[in-house]
């Protein structure tokens, strides 16, 4: 017995979010994407859709190769440097988006990285690692050779690789940081700051023109803990910082006035137990969809 189209959208939204939040890195971009194949499918007759989960797995595929293309553009008239949304997974088990986040443990740090494959290696390596489809299915969804999607499936991996793919955080180590991490900010100390960073600690900061925040990467433990020296001091007396579980992992929360004003997210050292990367998301845009 055919399922209903409602039945269907119950079904695969979740996981075609997941899709298309991989492939793009972008919520609000992933719900259009998402939308627009819901509607497109209601308005197609589903019952002469065999594979109802392979025809929207290639619709939503080709809705993001095609987002993905004219964000090159976009991206290049960006100010500053971009970064993906973040999504908050700890709401509770009725939030979709929890649900998503919970299930496919889509790090913060996989996407960034994914951001620098080209679209067909990103599509290939997504269905592949997210979906666990097979080659000869990614080839039919994409148009491509078994061979193509083996060659870029390969490629993605090296390249992930070497801008150092990362391992599994566990929990508690991750954890125990982040509330060092806070209380020497909140203290202002120094020593503490930079003992927690690796030497060639790197903070990436995102406002999009839309709040302040650093254009261009800052390099170095000890520059990362100068920043933060010169920025809580103007926070303090207005912010609350929050341990949230962001992402799959635990990450940070600045609050002002009950406000989200920004997330932080990090990519520890495997060798120490340092942070060798800060994601800092300050442009409101990309924290609207996580406001309480």
């Amino acid at each position: 017995m055919k399922e209903s189209m409602e039945q269907v959208y119950r079904k695969y939204k979740g996981l075609m979010f997941s899709l298309a939040y991989q492939m793009t890195g972008s919520v609000a971009e992933a719900e259009d994407i998402v939308q627009e194949t819901f509607v497109a499918l209601a308005d197609a007759n589903i019952n002469d859709i065999l594979h109802v989960k392979s025809y929207l797995c290639k619709a939503v595929t080709n809705r993001c190769l095609d987002t993905l293309k004219s964000a090159r553009w976009k991206r290049e008239q960006y100010v500053g440097e971009w970064l993906p949304e973040p999504l908050f997974d700890d709401r509770g088990a009725h939030d979709p988006l929890h649900a998503v986040i919970a299930e496919e443990s889509v790090s913060y740090s996989l996407l960034v990285l994914l951001d620098t494959l080209s679209p067909a290696e990103r599509a290939v390596y997504v269905l592949r690692t997210a979906l666990d489809l097979e080659y000869r299915a990614i080839a039919e969804m994409l148009d491509k050779t078994e061979a193509s999607c083996r060659k870029l499936y390969s490629r993605a991996q090296q390249r992930l690789k070497a801008s150092g793919l990362p391992q599994n955080t566990v929990p508690a180590r991750s954890r125990k940081l982040i509330e060092q991490l806070i209380q020497a900010i909140s203290r202002a100390d120094a020593t503490a700051l930079v003992q927690l960073l690796t030497e060639d600690a790197v903070l990436i900061s995102d406002g999009g023109g839309k709040a302040r925040a650093a254009l261009r990467p800052i390099f170095s433990g000890k520059r990362v803990a100068a920043f933060w020296l010169g920025v809580w001091p103007k926070w303090a007396d207005h912010s609350a910082i929050e341990i949230r579980s962001i992402n799959g992992e635990d990450g940070i929360a600045v609050y002002s006035q009950g406000e989200l004003k920004v997330t932080i997210q990090l990519r520890l050292s495997q060798e120490k137990d340092r942070i060798e990367r800060m994601y800092m998301i300050v442009n409101p845009e990309k924290l609207a969809h996580l406001q309480k």
